[in-house]
């Protein structure tokens, strides 16, 4: 008689070509509410990492963006907007901000500098895309990252078309041999219907597969597909019922951290992981004998994994515990 496995979900296949990742290699995450989502995990466990733009959803803003860094071409004046009290950017999220417009272009074209020696440096980009809806400037055309509240009168609203997110990722991966490991966010985009929502997120995953089949350097992660499919259930999302909850997070960066890092670099990350929880650790009766022993081994295993994570500070955290030490 056959045995039945006790497997209660349908489990997604989740392997990707790059599988040997270190701490000494570096990371871009780009778009969506989800890449910030992995960005926190990324930065917990001490890899080189930057996460420009902010929280950008549709495809075609974040091509325009890398395209400019790739060939060192800045942003100016035409690129922003001008409201009452500030600077804003029409290709970055609401968190690029300030009072004096040639201050906000040297501050996104600086970062600009940053992501072209990181792709020189042959980092990886993780390419999160949120949804295939689209604002455009009706006077010029102009795809938007945001709309930074400005009236709807000024935009007009559409869905790209499968060719246009191809064309204008075609031209990035035509330009770099950089991996690039494109996903799309599991979260919904309910504003419009669950109908237009999987029209969107239709849309993205055929000009995905595209790319996949037109680039070896093209490659993909079901984040979808694991909260949509493996999880499958709402219990797994936040309050909202529309984002990701912790453990829905933590389930799929465990899922990709184990397709992406070296078993090597795997237990860092528990060692890591380890140190993270002893410095959250609150002593009950105040600094005792015992703690202080506690504190000291804290410390000395961040002097020890200092040695495999040199892209990444540690001198606040042993700041903190030989001040608690000294007192």
């Amino acid at each position: 008689m056959r045995s039945l496995k006790n497997i209660f979900r349908t489990e997604v296949d989740t392997s990707i070509e790059i599988n040997n990742r270190k701490h000494t290699d570096k990371f871009i995450l780009m778009g969506s509410c989800f890449s910030d989502e992995m960005f926190k995990y990324f930065s917990k466990f001490c890899f080189d990492i930057l996460k420009p733009y902010g929280t950008i959803f549709n495809p075609i803003t974040l091509s325009k963006n890398l395209e400019k860094a790739i060939l060192n071409i800045k942003f100016q004046e035409k690129d922003l907007l001008k409201t009452d009290d500030f600077y804003l950017s029409w290709n970055h999220s609401g968190k690029y901000y300030n009072r004096y417009e040639k201050l906000l272009l040297k501050i996104i074209n600086e970062e600009q500098q940053k992501i072209n020696k990181f792709i020189e440096e042959k980092a990886d980009l993780m390419v999160t895309f949120g949804t295939a809806t689209i604002y455009e400037l009706s006077n010029n055309n102009t795809i938007v990252a945001n709309c930074h509240k400005e009236s709807q009168n000024l935009f007009v609203k559409r869905r790209l078309d499968v060719a246009e997110i191809v064309e204008s990722w075609r031209s990035i991966l035509n330009k770099i041999d950089n991996n690039i490991i494109f996903t799309v966010s599991p979260v919904r985009h309910v504003r419009d219907g669950l109908i237009n929502n999987n029209l969107n997120k239709s849309t993205l995953l055929i000009a995905i597969n595209q790319l996949k089949q037109e680039f070896s350097n093209a490659h993909y992660f079901p984040s979808y597909e694991l909260l949509m499919d493996e999880l499958r259930d709402y219990r797994f999302y936040a309050s909202d019922w529309i984002h990701p909850s912790f453990e829905a997070t933590s389930f799929i960066w465990n899922k990709l951290s184990h397709q992406l890092f070296t078993a090597d670099t795997l237990l860092i990350m528990e060692e890591i992981n380890k140190i993270r929880n002893e410095l959250n650790h609150q002593s009950k009766f105040g600094m005792t004998k015992q703690h202080m022993l506690f504190l000291e081994k804290t410390l000395k295993k961040i002097l020890k994994i200092k040695v495999h994570t040199r892209q990444y500070d540690w001198s606040k955290e042993i700041s903190n515990l030989k001040s608690q030490l000294n007192k």
